[in-house]
């Protein structure tokens, strides 16, 4: 009677595992249908259209996380002629760098693989400017850093508009045509030097001491 009763007793036990494990698999599995629990297996998507404005900015990512630096970019819409902007945040390392000053060239009309993050959605008015403080922690005037494209239209830009994010990877966007005979970007921007660190931003991990007015990058 007694080993028959352990019997039955381990049985259930098993059952109750087999039972609970399914559960966990079909959670999971739920999980995975809805849009939120699809972000690991998200694809990127193609956006059609010209760099309006640089953004110089740069954000340092959490722990040995890549950098980030953005702009804004006009998306086409199919089959219509509105142009609807949108932030783009391009994730590098330092072996990739940022994107070169040919990239950002309003005649170049581009496909990016871009992948969207709501997480950083910005408006334009705060994507504009970069808070300053002194060796006090003392307020300074902010610094404006958006930098229209030579040709770019800048009424596309309404300052309390939000702007969607989508993260760019490097080499994750091609050249579909340029106009013939159009000039390069209108101002240089090249190393990570000339971009200013931006405190407003989730991504960015600030170092021990204070950030002054100036451009100071020696930490990085």
């Amino acid at each position: 009677m007694f080993h028959r009763n352990n019997h039955k007793r381990i049985r259930a036990l098993s059952c109750t595992v087999v039972a609970l494990i399914a559960a966990g698999l079909t959670s999971v599995s739920s999980a995975q249908k809805t849009p939120d629990g699809q972000r690991a297996t998200e694809e990127t998507r193609p956006l059609v259209g010209r760099v309006l404005a640089d953004v110089s900015t740069l954000i340092l990512g959490a722990g040995l996380g890549p950098k980030y630096t953005s702009f804004i970019f006009g998306t086409e819409e199919a089959g219509s002629a509105r142009v609807v902007p949108v932030k783009v945040s391009y994730a590098f390392f330092k072996s990739d760098g940022p994107p070169p000053d040919s990239f950002f060239d309003y005649s170049k009309r581009y496909e990016l693989q871009a992948l969207r993050d709501s997480k950083c959605d910005e408006s334009v008015n705060n994507l504009s400017y970069v808070k300053n403080v002194d060796q006090s922690g003392k307020p300074l005037q902010p610094t404006y850093v958006l930098r229209f494209l030579e040709g770019a239209a800048k009424d596309l830009l309404k300052s309390d508009a939000i702007l969607p994010c989508y993260t760019l990877r490097p080499g994750k966007y091609k050249v579909l045509s340029q106009a013939r005979g159009a000039s390069q970007a209108a101002y240089p921007r090249t190393a990570t030097a000339n971009l200013q660190l931006r405190r407003n931003d989730p991504y960015v991990r600030w170092p021990h001491r204070n950030i002054t007015g100036n451009r100071d990058f020696e930490h990085l």
